[in-house]
């Protein structure tokens, strides 16, 4: 056999796809993870109760000083601790369980999918989701929701195999209902939510009530109580009561429901924002969500169970958290995995039709290179930017503020590097040029593999060079490094307002936590009543002019950071 056979022969074995498979996720979601330290709101308080976990010794319960310590289950952090005792509580460790994670759920989704239809449509489904832009960011960081996705997609693998792939319980549903109730140790109770809302919509589809006893609903209760009831019941009693009152009450149903809800200023997001914030996520598979729904679009009705189980999953997780109070993006992870297994089939049926695109696909080349002709005027003109000042006022209510900032960041980017930025537009262009010759000459599945090369190529590039020099803009750590310099190890210090869980795990000193002038100058005696103060710009700026006289500014975050900071000492 010659070499070019022996290729060829390698490149047809299903485990060596498989194995391609695990390497481009592995690759994407790891690739210089452990640099320019943590800048996320849930990775500086993972970092900082892990490291309080693994000096204390007490792994019974969360331990974070001057915060909520009933927010959220323990488990997740077991996961950051675990991976901190064995390389040390840094950027690596509290990202890894993340990556595990993810890594999972798209194995997961791979084996699901070739399960429900076959192996090429289970690889492609594993490779769309490894290559979804939201997906792929919210695998780098350390989020208890990528965590809670890994749990869930392997709840509703579970299910499928345990009992609606034959419509009879096996004993593959016990393996759910542990999976299922681990899932709540991870984030309480949502999971089981969304499962149970699943269940009733396909027992009201298929006309079959009988379900909800053939899913052995007794056993499943026994399980959750034996696996969730011992933590659940020691915290409450350790916290008198106010783990159940803050975490079922306030964190759960008072942010779903909207009632009492003081988070996000009692403000409800609109019930159509995830439809924009879901296409954003699924980039750049998301775009043939309109050509499969328009290809099927006689089918829909006639669909076989399997998919039917997939499209309900999918809507349930969607209409749930779009129905809530609270809305964010990563809310809807659990929904990713069957929109990539329908993506996946719908790129398996391309492939196996082998249609020859009519040449008229230039017109739609034209149209994106007009579109990015534009994206360059409005990046050029500071539309972008001032879209992005407006986000961060509040003033659109699609965009956060976190992701108006980063529109700002892109924005100035794009505007320093203006030709470069121009070069690799023109170079996308002419690769997509390529893409649609292959596919008019009936070549889609090189079409495919080509797409998915450049993705990887498109990620190492980005995530090596391009958002370590943004990353400057939100992480705190350099700040944090020159600050220890000054501020002895045996020394408090006092975070006014601002208070940056990322802060007080790179700084490793002592703290105290105020909210007022008051509590950091006394007007009378005119005295500074702390030592070293971390504070924003502008509650600095704002404070009376006695009390800047009495203190020196010995550090400042890097202009326009995402978490500005002034560390300053008292004369």
């Amino acid at each position: 056999m010659s070499k070019e056979e022996h290729s060829a022969s390698l490149l047809k074995r299903p485990g060596f796809k498989w194995l391609l498979l695990i390497l481009f996720a592995c690759i994407i979601f790891s690739i210089n993870i452990w640099s320019d330290g943590i800048y996320s709101a849930q990775e500086g308080r993972a970092a900082v109760i892990a490291q309080n976990m693994l000096e204390s010794g007490n792994w019974l319960h969360i331990h974070i000083k001057e915060a909520h310590e009933t927010e959220k289950p323990i488990m997740c952090y077991w996961f950051y601790a675990l991976s901190g005792a064995v390389f040390g509580v840094n950027e690596f460790s509290v990202r890894l369980p993340s990556i595990i994670a993810a890594l999972a759920t798209v194995i997961m989704t791979a084996w699901l999918g070739a399960r429900i239809y076959n192996q090429r449509t289970g690889l492609l489904a594993g490779f769309v989701l490894a290559s979804m832009i939201g997906f792929v960011n919210l695998s780098r960081l350390a989020r208890i929701d990528i965590v809670l996705c890994a749990f869930y997609t392997a709840s509703m693998l579970l299910l499928y195999i345990g009992y609606f792939e034959k419509k009879k319980a096996n004993r593959w549903l016990y393996l759910f209902y542990l999976v299922l109730a681990l899932s709540v140790l991870v984030k309480g109770p949502v999971s089981v939510a969304l499962v149970a809302l699943t269940v009733v919509a396909l027992a009201i589809k298929e006309r079959n009530f009988k379900i909800f006893w053939e899913l052995k609903p007794v056993s499943g209760f026994f399980i959750g109580l034996a696996v969730n009831g011992p933590w659940y019941a020691y915290e409450i009693a350790r916290t008198h009561g106010e783990f159940a009152q803050d975490f079922f009450m306030n964190q759960n149903i008072s942010r779903f429901t909207g009632i009492n809800m003081t988070y996000c200023g009692g403000r409800r997001k609109t019930l159509f924002y995830y439809l924009p914030k879901l296409f954003a996520m699924a980039l750049p598979w998301s775009i043939l969500l309109p050509f499969g729904l328009f290809n099927f679009r006689k089918k829909l009705v006639k669909l076989r169970p399997a998919t039917y189980y997939l499209l309900i999953w999918f809507l349930v997780v969607f209409v749930f958290f779009s129905s809530a109070a609270i809305k964010r993006g990563d809310y809807l992870l659990p929904l990713f995995a069957p929109m990539a297994i329908l993506i996946g089939r719908y790129l398996a049926w391309i492939i196996e039709q082998k249609p020859i695109l009519s040449k008229k696909w230039i017109f739609f080349w034209v149209g994106i290179a007009i579109a990015g002709l534009v994206a360059a005027i409005v990046v050029k003109s500071g539309l972008l930017h001032q879209l992005g000042s407006m986000a961060v006022q509040d003033k659109i209510d699609h965009i956060s503020k976190r992701d108006g900032m980063g529109m700002m960041q892109v924005s100035d980017f794009i505007n320093n590097m203006f030709i470069l930025s121009c070069a690799a537009l023109a170079l996308a262009l002419g690769y997509l040029f390529w893409i649609g010759r292959l596919l008019e000459k009936g070549r889609p599945q090189a079409a495919v593999n080509a797409f998915l090369l450049v993705m990887l190529l498109i990620f190492c590039v980005f995530y090596i060079w391009i958002d370590p020099s943004q990353n400057t803009l939100k992480t705190v750590k350099h700040f944090c490094k020159r600050s220890q310099s000054h501020v002895p190890v045996s020394s408090k210090v006092c975070y006014h307002n601002e208070w940056i869980t990322e802060a007080v795990f790179f700084m490793r000193r002592d703290y105290t936590r105020t909210g007022s002038q008051d509590d950091l100058f006394d007007n009378k005696t005119q005295q500074v009543k702390h030592e070293f103060i971390l504070m924003p710009p502008e509650d600095f700026d704002s404070m009376p002019e006695a009390f800047k006289g009495k203190v020196e500014v010995l550090e400042k975050t890097v202009p326009n950071h995402h978490y500005a900071l002034y560390l300053v000492k008292k004369k």
